[in-house]
């Protein structure tokens, strides 16, 4: 073990880290800290640095402009994420081929800048052409697809068309379920498909999940998100509304004490 240890210290040292890469875990780092825009920086200097080193149109390139998309959605520039991933596509379908599995998590990508700015006509053809990647060359139990459905069924809920959006989070959710536990989205899935159910009259069917995502909530306060506390205040609304108004006051103060604004 230990001539082993030398030996790769040994490569490391004959082959060491690129500007690029340099550049591109600092970025990491400033994200994960919570410094976006030092981080915006970083991945700048790395997207130049990773053309400069390995040319325009490589992997390389393609790792940098995905951090590049994601923290731009992060920091609302949803112009400016988009033109990252859409460069990244063009670059994996190139490189990859048009039916490969990044490509569809690309088209996720994309569909949800487009659906952060309401382009919603946009970005649903983008989401059923990612799902029909994924789901050929995924497997339908990868949760990549369960990301782009939850993203789907988000939209047409917002259309109001939720008898479509169902199907989609009836499965995304025992699929979230093996995600880690850290993970937003399992609550998230399950507050809106309860918010399907109690718009259509199901309530039982409803509070279960919403129980549910109260008790993910509870022993999870990394997954407390807005559109979590959202959902649950219509749990709140909906039992008031079954005259159950103590219930109704101990799930509000619940969502107080987890959810804090």
């Amino acid at each position: 073990m230990a001539i082993s240890g030398v030996i790769l210290l040994a490569l490391h040292a004959q082959n060491p880290p690129k500007h690029y890469e340099l550049r591109l875990s600092e970025g990491i780092r400033l994200q994960q800290s919570g410094q976006y825009h030092e981080a915006r920086t970083a991945y700048e200097l790395a997207l130049r640095e990773a053309e400069n080193e390995t040319g325009a149109e490589t992997s390389e390139v393609n790792d940098v402009l995905i951090r590049q998309g994601g923290l731009y959605t992060k920091l609302g520039d949803y112009d400016a994420a988009r033109a990252a991933y859409e460069r990244a596509l063009a670059i994996e379908q190139r490189v990859l081929g048009a039916d490969h599995p990044l490509v569809g998590i690309t088209l996720t990508n994309i569909a949800m800048t487009h659906q952060l700015q309401e382009h919603y006509g946009t970005a649903e053809p983008l989401y059923r052409r990612s799902l029909r990647i994924l789901e050929k060359t995924a497997g339908p139990y990868d949760s990549n697809i369960a990301v782009a459905e939850l993203g789907m069924a988000k939209l047409l809920c917002v259309q109001r068309r939720n008898a479509e959006a169902e199907p989609l989070l009836e499965h995304a959710i025992p699929v979230l379920e093996h995600t880690p536990s850290d993970n937003p989205n399992l609550a998230i899935a399950m507050v809106d498909l309860a918010e399907a159910y109690r718009l259509d009259g199901r309530y039982a069917k409803a509070e279960s999940l919403y129980q549910r995502a109260l008790a993910i909530v509870a022993a999870k306060p990394s997954v407390n998100t807005a559109e979590v506390r959202a959902g649950l205040e219509h749990y709140a609304r909906m039992l008031r509304s079954m005259k159950r108004k103590g219930q109704a006051r101990e799930i509000e103060a619940q969502i107080k004490a987890f959810i804090p604004e």
